[in-house]
């Protein structure tokens, strides 16, 4: 099925009486020349993690994709965004929204704490008790089980509802480390946002164990050939369809400038003019 490509229209008709038409680009590669493109060996420089990011977004068919997109009105922008739409009826209504933080190191991933691998390592135990405590609840407790499961990977249990008293002494610890770690970082004021169905976070292969990150957040592992590993998958966030429209519009104003860019229309300051579009370099 042939892919749908969105472009946003900001002027209309207002400067249909230029004396130009406005040059044409190429149509762009597909995303495979991404992989294609890749020489082992390479750095993954922030470019090119990008690159990985938007091919790995690219082959789920998104209808708009943006970078260094604002989560507020012009603060907290995060690395990638894109969302999916669906008809309904006469219009489109958007249907689920991604956010992705690139992170080039480890150090990256974290505010500064003087006791940060303490805390971390304290988490990692914490997590792992978890793990172990919900698999005895599933032998202990059948009955919290969601009965509307089909199969058995799908499978869903309301652990919140255990009677279990050492399982909600490791819940009520976990969120208090995570809550110390993360308090006031950018990630969490990009969760906090509530723009996003979906968060995750991209780091070269290797960087960060996945119980490392806090709850709730995807982490993504880039590869040296750009391929990506999805190493833990996201949670459903809070997000309502007020703020899933809030986060296209400012995809849309984040393209907007290198959308003109592309088509050969130059902003400098308040005034604009056009250009020969920028072309490919030949190998």
């Amino acid at each position: 099925m042939k892919k749908q490509q969105i472009t946003f229209e900001f002027f209309g008709d207002k400067r249909s009486n230029t004396s130009e038409t406005a040059p044409q680009i190429d149509d762009a590669p597909d995303a495979q020349t991404l992989s294609e493109t890749a020489e082992p060996g390479q750095a993954l420089t922030p470019l090119r993690m990008r690159q990985a990011v938007l091919k790995w977004l690219a082959n789920q068919n998104p209808c708009g994709i943006g970078t260094k997109v604002a989560t507020r009105i012009s603060k907290y922008q995060v690395d990638v965004a894109a969302f999916w739409s669906l008809p309904a009826g006469t219009r489109r209504r958007v249907e689920k929204t991604v956010l992705v933080e690139i992170r080039n190191n480890r150090d990256h991933c974290w505010p500064d704490c003087s006791n940060r691998e303490t805390i971390l390592e304290k988490i990692r135990e914490l997590k792992a008790e978890r793990t172990a405590l919900e698999k005895l609840i599933r032998l202990e407790e059948p009955e919290l089980k969601a009965s509307d499961t089909l199969f058995e990977e799908y499978e869903c249990w309301d652990y919140e509802k255990s009677r279990n008293p050492q399982y909600h002494d490791c819940l009520a610890r976990l969120e208090e480390l995570q809550h110390s770690l993360y308090k006031g970082s950018r990630l969490e004021l990009i969760r906090q946002s509530q723009t996003a169905d979906f968060i995750y976070v991209a780091l070269p292969e290797g960087t960060i164990h996945a119980d490392e990150l806090i709850d709730g957040i995807g982490l993504l592992a880039i590869k040296d050939d750009l391929e990506i590993e999805e190493i833990k998958p996201p949670d459903t966030l809070i997000c309502n369809a007020e703020n899933r429209n809030h986060i296209v519009q400012n995809i849309a104003v984040a393209c907007c400038k290198s959308l003109l860019f592309a088509n050969g229309v130059n902003l400098s300051g308040d005034r604009i003019f056009i250009t020969n579009p920028p072309r490919r370099r030949r190998k």
